[in-house]
């Protein structure tokens, strides 16, 4: 609750502030927004009257000097708050790990931001001016405009993080929405700038109620109009991001293994290297392994490859699930080494059917080591026919993509004839070139073949 109130606090303080430096509103537009606040002028009227206040703050034309250089304030402004806020609640370090200063994010802000958000200010200029009356029809506005904001933002940072500016990791959409990237900063500091859109509508909601409740004749809302105005401005602003502080507050609660209920949504929905760094927030193993399966299933791969393969001969189990994950995730090489456990029956019941379709997968994903165990099964006709032409040519596949004993075997069936002809020069060419891949047995039939010779 101190944090929603925080929020929601800066929010409304700050919103004053922008609006403090309005300028000044004329007399008749003054009266015209006393009527309305008093409920005695037609809604138009205060729609004429926030188009003059945001008109005040950034100018009437949008293509102009004053209202790009009054964007690019509040853009650095709201990209230092954003900064801040995050600092203050403890997320760099924990989600997002990072060595840049504030001025460097200002500096980045002024490559993202600055333009990124003066098209999205022309959208909010575009949305107040064609604003329905419908309540229902507002709320789609609302929602909109959160779309089109977003859309927007994250093109600019999609572009920059692929232009020569940006050194290191791509980050990924799901990254910088959950907060786990540096990226984030200027992705939400957008919606601070398109707050208009938000007080606006809450605004007209809160004003009705005042209206209808006669609150404005206490407030002497037909003698000190702006000043009401301010007020009820920076009072809906504190509203709407108490309310949303409140709303979010739930999914955003860590539990005890250190996530939250957005963490895994997002995961879920976004399998992949977020997933990674959700396992990163929980101490607990189990709960790691859970995000890390996810990760694979969603095509980040090596570090079910990798642990798979430190625990396979403990716990056949592990890696099973492990290697399965990253065999759904397109890991070629997680499906040989699911598809060994199950022709080895670690870890499983020994099941070489299953083994020769995960072993055909990885061949026809490109893994020279799966071609190679799938050709000693057509060889030895385990769970299928023998069939040793086709074992000589997934031997060749697997020989040919580097796989060291792929070349042992086919050089073996070079030499005694074994679905193909007998072929000594050949036999002794595969073995040599097994010898160069590290292969001993290649290398001491190489000598055998060339001491007869």
């Amino acid at each position: 609750m101190h944090d929603n109130t925080g929020w929601a606090l800066g929010l409304a303080g700050a919103m004053f502030a922008l609006t403090a430096f309005a300028s000044l509103i004329n007399p008749a537009r003054k009266k015209e927004l006393a009527h309305w606040l008093m409920g005695t002028q037609p809604e138009t009227s205060w729609t004429k009257g926030f188009t003059a206040l945001f008109d005040g703050v950034f100018g009437k034309h949008h293509l102009s000097l004053k209202c790009f250089l009054r964007s690019a304030i509040a853009s650095l402004i709201a990209v230092t708050l954003i900064w801040l806020l995050m600092g203050n609640a403890e997320t760099i370090g924990i989600r997002v790990e990072t060595q840049m200063t504030l001025g460097a994010i200002v500096l980045i802000g002024l490559a993202i931001n600055v333009v990124a958000e003066y098209v999205s200010l022309l959208e909010t200029r575009i949305l107040l001016g064609r604003m329905p009356k419908n309540g229902w029809h507002q709320a789609g506005v609302l929602i909109f405009d959160l779309i089109i904001s977003a859309a927007i933002i994250w093109l600019a940072i999609f572009l920059y993080l692929r232009s020569p500016l940006h050194e290191g990791e791509v980050e990924s959409f799901a990254e910088i929405l959950g907060v786990f990237s540096v990226f984030s900063v200027f992705f939400y500091s957008t919606f601070l700038t398109s707050v208009w859109t938000w007080v606006y509508i809450g605004s007209v909601w809160l004003m009705r109620f005042i209206a209808w409740a006669r609150i404005a004749h206490w407030l002497d809302a037909e003698n000190q109009p702006v000043k009401v105005l301010l007020l009820v401005l920076s009072l809906a602003t504190g509203v709407i991001a108490f309310a949303g502080a409140l709303v979010v507050s739930g999914p955003l609660a860590r539990d005890d293994q250190g996530t939250s209920i957005a963490d895994r949504a997002l995961c879920t929905m976004f399998k992949g290297r977020v997933c990674l760094d959700v396992a990163k927030l929980t101490p607990t193993e189990q709960a790691q392994l859970e995000f890390i399966t996810l990760a694979c299933e969603g095509g980040v791969t090596q570090e079910c490859l990798d642990r798979g393969l430190a625990v396979w001969e403990i716990d056949g189990n592990l890696a099973a699930r492990l290697w399965r994950s990253a065999c759904a995730g397109g890991s070629a090489m997680g499906c040989t080494g699911l598809g060994y456990l199950h022709e080895s029956g670690i870890g499983m019941d020994p099941g070489p059917q299953e083994a020769a379709l995960l072993y055909k997968m990885a061949c026809d994903g490109g893994n020279a080591q799966g071609c190679n165990n799938l050709g000693a099964l057509h060889e030895s006709g385990i769970g299928m026919d023998p069939d040793p032409q086709e074992a000589a040519r997934l031997y060749t596949l697997g020989c040919d993509g580097g796989e060291a004993r792929g070349c042992y075997n086919l050089g073996l069936m070079h030499e005694f004839g074994q679905g193909i002809d007998v072929d000594l020069s050949k036999a002794l060419q595969v073995f040599r070139r097994a010898c160069a891949l590290g292969y001993q047995d290649g290398c001491q039939r190489a000598e055998t073949l060339e001491a007869a010779e």
